[in-house]
């Protein structure tokens, strides 16, 4: 099939909030918290730093730094990712480093260690590992966005909760909690957060949670009391999944995805929005298309992914919901921390690896004359209509490229808009791809 023809689309959501400045909205939060009747002079004080490239998270990190220190304090901040970077603490490091997390900027230091201990056991028997450096501190400040998760569906997913179980818990906690599956994550990541957030022992003094808009933006921000962590998330994760972005379409041939990582998604493509998980207890949407039941994710027959985002320093992991790679992606591809990661999840499946095409367009190519799986569905497709899009990343900033077949279902919506007209996809003369609907 030759390749369609593309237009670019914009997406307008009718909710969308945005914090402007988030170094001042923290700063009066904390105020307003009364940081300064928690924390007395001279007291040390760790705050969390994920693996994520969260819009505003080093801006928020770096104010909580200099709050503490207004207070008195004096803060560090520790890497708090579970197995991530390769599960060594120098690799958890440079990640940090690579997500702008440099002593220049945040202004205090930085320590890094796989080293926990067990301070407990909660209710459901499980135990409770914390990274050794902040039960050194003297209090611990929890910063995280709060998202929907990739690899199960609860009331609260991933957020404070979650930080403090398998952020806060290293590898230790992160093998421990997926070990045991879905059942897992859906659990033990409440029960152990909730037990961590009143301990004594850690003295959590508060969260900030972070909640992205759905063009990639902070658009939340609250401070939460320590002990109230455990009830609020719940009601911060409505919130999240009101501002969560979505492909708005329920049926795709082919989707192009620019670039993925670990500073994109836990699992370098948000699962929610692909509609793949690759999770055993999860279903995948052609089940729920085949029963008649709404998934609320598209159904996509066909995904390539091009390109491996340097901030991930190697880690593949989620590279197993595609179908096709780049050989530009799987060069990039560091095995021993791809495979740490992997493996520690338990879930195999997101680290298989896919159909490997030279170039950009011989992915694309490819990708395009492998379309079958939605004939039964819709019938077979001919260049005009079928339905292929171009997106940057999953964090899907509302802005994207679709074929014509794409074209005729969308502007029978009144939340998008079409600009200019239909272009060819053009690549350079080694094959890269240049359309960006950035």
């Amino acid at each position: 099939m030759k390749i369609p023809k593309v237009i670019l689309a914009k997406q307008h959501y009718k909710y969308h909030p945005q914090v402007e400045n988030p170094r001042e909205e923290v700063s009066r939060q904390l105020r307003e918290f009364g940081l300064k009747d928690k924390i007395k002079p001279g007291m040390r004080i760790a705050i969390t730093a994920g693996s994520r490239g969260v819009h505003g998270m080093v801006d928020v990190i770096a104010q909580v730094v200099q709050e503490v220190k207004d207070c008195g304090g004096e803060p560090f901040i520790f890497p708090s990712m579970g197995s991530h970077g390769g599960a060594t603490a120098e690799g958890q490091l440079e990640m940090l480093r690579g997500l702008g997390y440099t002593e220049d900027v945040i202004k205090c230091p930085v320590l890094s260690s796989m080293e926990t201990e067990v301070i407990g056991e909660t209710e459901l028997g499980t135990p409770v590992f914390v990274d050794k450096n902040a039960l050194s501190a003297d209090g611990v400040i929890v910063v995280n966005r709060i998202k929907k998760h990739t690899e199960h569906n609860n009331k609260t997913e991933s957020g404070l909760l979650k930080m403090m179980t398998i952020g806060m818990g290293k590898r230790d906690m992160a093998s421990y909690v997926h070990s045991r599956g879905v059942w897992g994550l859906t659990n033990i990541i409440p029960a152990n957060g909730k037990f961590v957030a009143n301990s004594p022992e850690v003295n959590v003094i508060c969260g900030v949670a972070l909640i992205e808009n759905q063009s990639d933006k902070l658009g939340y921000l609250e401070v939460v009391d320590a002990k109230e962590i455990p009830e609020r998330e719940v009601e911060l994760f409505k919130l999240a999944d009101r501002l969560y972005p979505f492909l708005p379409f329920d049926t795709c041939d082919f989707l192009v995805i620019r670039r993925g990582g670990k500073n994109i998604s836990g699992t370098g493509m948000d699962c929610n929005m692909i509609g793949r998980f690759g999770v055993w207890g999860l279903f995948e949407p052609e089940k729920f298309y085949a029963s008649g039941m709404d998934f609320g994710s598209p159904l996509i027959e066909k995904i390539a992914l091009l390109d491996l985002t340097e901030q991930s320093h190697g880690n593949a992991i989620g590279v197993g919901q595609a179908d096709i790679i780049t050989r530009r992606y799987f060069d990039k591809i560091d095995f021993k921390v791809t495979y740490t990661n992997g493996v520690t999840t338990t879930f195999l499946d997101k680290i298989k690896i896919p159909y490997v095409a030279e170039t950009d367009l011989q992915a694309v190519q490819t990708g395009l004359n492998c379309l079958n799986g939605l004939m039964k569905i819709e019938g077979r497709k001919d260049e005009d209509t079928v339905k292929f899009c171009i997106i940057d990343s999953t964090l899907h900033e509302g802005k994207f490229l679709v074929s014509k077949g794409l074209y005729e279902e969308l502007k029978k919506r009144d939340d998008i808009e079409f600009e200019g007209g239909f272009e060819d996809v053009i690549f350079d003369e080694s094959g890269a791809l240049l359309s960006n609907p950035l």
